[in-house]
């Protein structure tokens, strides 16, 4: 995934000082949405306190992808998988798959 470029990116724009409201606010709807996609995995204190700043947000988004990435990574592994264990890896890839999705489609619109 390109959480390094991602988080690049996000720093950049962290830095501006034109524009710097509408890009919160853009990046905001972008963290909310991934926020309910990953509802399981971000909580709402850690969703409620990464606001403040678009570093913040991105290092809450790259902590959640790391976090998933690192689970899934251990149930792979794992020899004796309990029939709920294998849903939850197949539930974990879906969102996995869904984020990077969602990050390649900001990083697509920012590039404009």
């Amino acid at each position: 995934m390109d959480t390094e470029k991602f988080l690049e990116l996000t720093k950049k724009l962290d830095s501006k000082k034109k524009g710097k409201k509408e890009e919160l606010e853009k990046f905001q709807k972008f963290f909310e949405r991934f926020h309910l996609l990953n509802r399981a995995y971000l909580d709402k204190e850690t969703f409620g306190k990464a606001q403040e700043s678009i570093s913040s947000m991105a290092e809450a988004i790259a902590n959640t992808i790391q976090y998933l990435d690192a689970e899934m990574t251990r149930l792979r592994n794992k020899r004796m998988k309990l029939p709920l264990e294998n849903v939850e890896l197949g539930e974990m890839q879906k969102v996995q798959n869904k984020n990077e999705m969602l990050i390649k489609e900001y990083l697509a619109g920012f590039g404009k």
